[in-house]
């Protein structure tokens, strides 16, 4: 077995274990803090009138982060494929960027004081590389 893409691979795994074992449903800290920034978001989730779309999405979310600092067999092209598949739902790449960011900050506020400085650390140098992905990711209709 190879060594984990990323370096802090330990440290996400474990603030993911916390929240998991300590949050039932992460999906309102975290759609809370998007609608708040972004609330034109809000309205394009009509349909998830009982949250499994939310939930969906999160749990895609989790899974994706988790193979993005593990093996990361897929998780670096679904982010790049999700970011252009958002942008067809008129959700501009800077608001889907910010996600990522919402997930760290729900997690820091469930975890309270075993968000560590390392925990810090570790999701502040992720969210920069999912970042780097993001911006390297071709916009629709751009020269190549």
């Amino acid at each position: 077995m190879t060594a984990p893409a990323f370096a802090h691979a330990a440290e996400i795994e474990r603030s993911l274990e916390l929240m998991a074992e300590r949050c039932e449903d992460p999906a309102p800290l975290v759609y809370g803090r998007v609608f708040a920034a972004h609330p034109q978001v809000e309205a394009q989730f009509w349909r998830d009138t009982n949250g499994t779309i939310r939930g969906e999405m999160l749990a895609r979310t989790f899974s994706a982060i988790l193979d993005f600092v593990g093996d990361r067999l897929y998780a670096d092209h679904l982010i790049k494929t999700e970011v252009i598949t958002h942008e067809g739902y008129e959700v501009p790449r800077e608001v889907f960027s910010t996600f990522f960011g919402f997930v760290a900050e729900a997690v820091r506020e469930v975890l309270g004081p075993d968000w560590t400085p390392a925990t810090e650390t570790a999701w502040r140098e992720m969210l920069a590389e999912i970042q780097r992905y993001l911006d390297a990711t071709p916009r629709v209709g751009a020269p190549a």
